[in-house]
């Protein structure tokens, strides 16, 4: 059997890098998030010291809640609609926190638009105007909002990546 990739190529980098700023407003009464920067990535992370339930990163499946994180009293518990999968553990459906008490969990935030758009070769190092963004949440039963700002910013691999893959025009007479 010959090899293959059955996995997509990454698509190319685009122009635009961005941060995200929270409103700090926006955050309910003892909600915190933590920025962690690496070469390549920002992350953020979320917090929740109040008893007050908070619930994010909501994904359905034919209007089935299908996994969510809820983070109450510093604590981190995951949906698990068919029981949590791992060896030695009781099947409990539901709200569980099968690798002990965890404080904090990825903030996951969508990527903008201006971020696919930016893919595409030969832009120009304009940087587009900041956005507002919103992240969808669930705040003890009730849908919820933690607002904030895109800023956008360069990106150098959007240079170095079409450099490499746009061959210089030959001059005549060579």
């Amino acid at each position: 059997m010959l090899g293959y990739c059955r996995d997509r190529p990454a698509p190319p980098p685009s122009r635009y890098g961005f941060t995200f700023v929270i409103d700090a407003n926006s955050l309910p009464k003892g909600v915190t998030i933590r920025e962690v920067r690496s070469e390549t990535s920002i992350r953020y992370f979320i917090k929740n010291t109040s008893h007050v339930p908070l619930i994010i990163n909501e994904r359905f499946q034919n209007n089935r809640l299908v996994s969510a994180a809820k983070l109450v009293s510093g604590e981190v518990l995951n949906y698990f609609p068919n029981g949590v999968p791992m060896a030695g553990k009781r099947h409990l459906k539901g709200w569980q926190s099968p690798f002990g008490k965890i404080p904090e969990t990825l903030l996951y935030i969508k990527e903008p638009k201006k971020i696919y758009e930016g893919r595409s070769a030969g832009l120009t190092r304009k940087v587009p105007p900041k956005e507002k963004l919103s992240i969808a949440a669930n705040l003890n039963g009730k849908p919820y909002e933690i607002s904030g700002t895109v800023h956008f910013h360069l990106n150098k691999a959007y240079d170095t990546f079409h450099r490499i893959k746009i061959p210089k025009p030959k001059t005549p007479g060579r």
